[in-house]
């Protein structure tokens, strides 16, 4: 990319395992609330059950739209009551539990920011690039991001039920270009979905690279490496 980076203007970032990570856990917290409404499902049990629960996010949206991709507020709340329903099966009060775990991960002091983050955005702003961040969500990552200090000045957010597509659905990086205000060619977006955040964006015609933390060879293993690659 090295070659390339000078032509980018604006630096789309994804949202969860990019910029954020739920403290406690995903599957954690769904246990822990799981428990307080009867289930005994362990953390691990739970985080099983979810790769199943994602599945169907397609089939929905198919039911609903008419093709897979497409979402709105409505759509991402009942899919994710659906998930619910799905991963802890054995809950006493189904409606009270999804009530309970939307609000949680609706709440900042759910989520932490990765310790690059900081740095790294107050650095791409010095060199004057655009940032927005890009993310599979819903309308409660505004009050999310406001409530995080190293997100509430990024003021654009391209969020999926608020432009009524999904990741990996064209309309969505669509979204991001008209965001970005300016050509596709000069948008880079960096997530750490292969899928979602990567081929996606390709083949929509923006430049991407794969965030791997965990990965003992990767060329993105931080965000803050990203400074690197960029002028």
């Amino acid at each position: 990319m090295s070659g390339s980076a000078k032509r980018f203007r604006c630096i789309a970032l994804d949202a969860v395992g990019t910029l954020i990570y739920a403290e406690p856990s995903v599957a954690a917290a769904y246990a822990l609330y799981g428990q307080r409404f009867g289930s005994r499902l362990s953390a691990e049990e739970v985080r099983r059950r979810f790769a199943e629960a994602f599945r169907r996010a397609d089939e929905l949206a198919i039911e609903q739209f008419g093709e897979r991709g497409r979402t709105n507020e409505e759509f991402e709340r009942d899919f994710w009551q659906q998930v619910v329903r799905d991963v802890l099966p054995d809950v006493s009060e189904p409606s009270a539990c999804f009530d309970s775990l939307f609000e949680h991960f609706g709440r900042p002091e759910s989520w932490r920011c990765f310790d690059d983050v900081a740095v790294t955005l107050k650095e791409l702003d010095q060199r004057g690039y655009r940032v927005l961040i890009a993310s599979n969500f819903d309308a409660r990552l505004h009050r999310v991001c406001d409530g995080l200090t190293e997100l509430r000045d990024i003021r654009c957010r391209v969020i999926s039920s608020l432009v009524g597509y999904r990741k990996t659905h064209r309309g969505f990086y669509s979204a991001v270009v008209e965001a970005a205000e300016c050509d596709p060619n000069k948008v880079l977006m960096v997530g750490d979905d292969l899928v979602n955040d990567v081929e996606s964006a390709r083949a929509a015609g923006i430049a991407a690279v794969h965030l791997q933390r965990d990965a003992d060879h990767s060329q993105l293993r931080q965000l803050s490496d990203l400074l690197e690659m960029l002028p």
